[in-house]
Formats: C-alpha cells, structure tokens, sequence
C-alpha cells in the first residue's frame, strides 16, 4: 500500500510546525570501511557508521506559527523531531537534529516562504 504525501505533519519539540509545503529526509549514507589488503583480487569493504541525512522542510512563512518560531528560536541547537505520514498506521519518524538557519523567500508577486535544513544525529526511529 502506497503512503500518501498530503498531510504529513512534522513536530519540533513537541509543536507542530505550520505552513510546510515540502518535507524531505535526504542525504543519508553509510560509509564503506576498506577492508582490502595484499593479495586480494578486488577491493573489498564492510558497512562502517550511518549518516542519517538531513531533514529539509520548506513551507509558506507565518510569523505567529509556534512551530516556526521553535525553528528560528532553536538555530544551532539540537532538539527532538517527529514526522507523521498520513497513511492508515500514521507511521513516524523520529530522530533529533540539530536546527540549522531559518531562511525566507521573497519572490515578487508571490508568497513569502521558508526554508529550513536541520541535519540528523544519531539513529532515526521508524514506528507504525
């Protein structure tokens, strides 16, 4: 069963953040430890520590959206994150990450909106 993107919801803290348009996890990797010594015919590797990437939110800009003031407020501080889907089981994503700059757009003739990069620490916590 396929999940569907409309609806999902992301807290900070505890308080949901308003206005997203966008929600992405992207840019997670796991490190290839070479393993390869004298004599092998080929390289080989084992799986080395995850990179759980980064949660990139961007959205229409509110100034009174408690969320988005936790955003602003929290820059370069490390706070709790959960990502609701909106399937049947609402499953989640849990993790922190460390907030990263709030950043506007102010397109001519067009609303004002955010953007904001906060990059995942430690594991990612995937519930149904």
């Amino acid at each position: 069963m396929a999940t569907k993107s409309n609806g999902v919801t992301v807290t900070v803290g505890g308080t949901a953040i308003g206005g997203l348009v966008d929600v992405n996890i992207t840019g997670g990797d796991v490190n290839a430890i070479d393993t390869t010594v004298h004599g092998d015919a080929a390289r080989t590797f084992v799986g080395g520590l995850t990179d759980f990437g980064t949660l990139e939110l961007s959205g229409k800009y509110n100034i009174a959206d408690t969320g988005q003031l936790a955003l602003i407020a929290g820059t370069g501080d490390t706070a709790a994150f959960v990502v609701t889907y909106n399937d049947s089981g609402d499953s989640t994503a849990s993790f922190s990450a460390i907030i990263g700059a709030f950043n506007l757009s102010n397109p001519l003739d067009d609303t004002v909106d955010f953007s904001c990069s906060c990059k995942i620490t430690g594991a990612v916590t995937i519930a149904a």
